[in-house]
């Protein structure tokens, strides 16, 4: 089982190549740490038809998958330059290929027609996951040619072999 901590994403290649965006949120309550659903590093975000960040799962429904594009956040809970900007603008990673180890996944959740996290090279997708007792929009597996969610990473380390973190490959690299 996954821990949420202060950092929860963090990178494991060079990142020279990947293109962060940063854009305002639309609920600007999220990036105040002291929420109680505040948005954590490694949750997957979306832009909606305003050019603004939303969760890309709805976080008060478990097992909700995600249906369009989502692109990880990567900006810890309680940075002041993300809540100092009026526009509340936090970054995410927007191009190029990365790998990361991220602790904001479920390895056993088979949201729609997923698949637990067991294998290397194994599709991810984006869903609501619950660690402890809150929900967060994260990774869970994805179920191959039956499952019809996109396909956002691909494992390249497994939990029981990196400390409980899972590592995942993603970007421009799928």
């Amino acid at each position: 089982m996954s821990t949420v901590q202060r950092v929860n994403f963090e990178p494991k290649r060079d990142v020279l190549s990947v293109q962060r965006a940063a854009f305002p949120l639309a609920d600007k309550t999220l990036a105040d740490p002291t929420n109680a659903v505040a948005l954590v590093d490694g949750e997957w975000m979306t832009v909606n038809s305003s050019d603004q960040l939303v969760r890309a799962a709805t976080v008060a429904t478990p097992d909700n998958e995600a249906t369009q594009l989502s692109f990880p956040l990567w900006h810890e809970r309680g940075r002041y330059d993300g809540q100092a900007l009026a526009e509340r603008k936090l970054p995410i990673l927007w191009l190029g290929g990365w790998e990361f180890d991220t602790r904001i996944f479920d390895a056993t959740a088979t949201p729609g027609a997923g698949a637990a996290i067991t294998t290397m090279f194994q599709g991810l997708k984006v869903a609501t996951i619950t660690i402890g007792t809150r929900n967060y929009v994260g990774i869970v597996g994805h179920g191959g040619s039956g499952d019809s969610a996109i396909v956002v990473g691909h494992v390249t380390r497994l939990p029981a072999n990196n400390g409980g973190k899972l590592r995942m490959r993603g970007g421009n690299a799928y």
